[in-house]
């Protein structure tokens, strides 16, 4: 039994080290500071549960943001900001929101001068990088370890009343796609043709119900792409190609991200 418990700490510790980088080490101290306490019953449960979550957000945002700029001068992505959000909690939750400080001053003022130009519209980011490590992975993406890198959401309008919507189908973020008509370039096809089964994956197992509720908004996520490579701190953005056609884009640091990834006509990457 002993052997058994030990396992399932360690199974536990790694875990919570892949997807928030700090969490299996909460996990220690919450483990070093139970045995100070003596307690029973539910109490005793709901007592543990809250030492364990208090341990994690002192970590996550109280510690965190100050390792994160004075060693790698990243900083989270704001939470509240009126132009600017995570589209759903688990991001900044798990610590997926830091980026280098360039990069947080291009989204901040893009998004603002998106506003402007669009009243009331919000720029919504998904995963971005950890706080920490220079090269330290966020799975499952390939490249989103070194603070330089951002997913966007695309701008959508209401099926019905055709006007701006907020939010997005996805309840991830991902996998609610705008795939190619018929006579566009179908890179999906093509790349699962090529044996690559994980580039439609997610739009085979995240939920499509909400998908009719949402109209691409071609103008308004045209214009965001536009802003973002007129920048000289933006390098690269990857979209799908026929997105890029649709859209009629045809700056260089658009590129396609080959077929090893996963598709990308449900989001925005954008990197330094």
């Amino acid at each position: 039994m002993k052997f058994l418990r030990v396992s399932l700490h360690i199974l536990i510790i790694l875990l919570l080290t892949i997807l928030t980088q700090v969490g299996g080490l909460a996990y220690l101290l919450y483990l070093w500071l139970k045995r100070r306490f003596d307690f029973t019953g539910l109490k005793k449960k709901a007592i543990n549960f809250g030492l364990f979550a208090a341990i994690y957000g002192i970590l996550s945002f109280i510690i965190l943001p100050i390792l994160a700029s004075t060693l790698y001068n990243r900083k989270p992505l704001p939470l509240m900001n009126n132009t600017l959000k995570p589209l759903r909690a688990y991001t900044f939750l798990m610590n997926r929101h830091y980026v280098h400080e360039d990069l947080y001053k291009v989204l901040l003022f893009e998004s603002e001068a998106m506003q402007k130009e669009f009243p009331e519209t919000v720029t919504y980011y998904l995963d971005a990088c950890f706080p920490l490590g220079a090269k330290f992975p966020l799975l499952p993406h390939w490249s989103h370890n070194d603070g330089r890198k951002v997913d966007l959401a695309f701008y959508y309008s209401d099926s019905t009343t055709k006007l701006y919507k907020k939010g997005s189908p996805s309840w991830l973020g991902y996998g609610v796609c705008e795939s190619p008509t018929s006579k566009e370039e179908n890179m999906p096809e093509f790349c699962a043709q090529k044996g690559y089964f994980q580039y439609s994956f997610l739009e085979k197992i995240i939920p499509q119900y909400k998908k009719g509720n949402y109209i691409f908004d071609k103008t308004r996520t045209k214009t965001l792409i536009q802003k973002l490579t007129a920048s000289s701190k933006i390098k690269k953005i990857f979209i799908e190609p026929h997105l890029k056609s649709r859209m009629k884009l045809t700056n260089s640091k658009i590129r396609f991200h080959g077929c090893h990834a996963v598709r990308h006509d449900d989001h925005i990457h954008i990197q330094l």
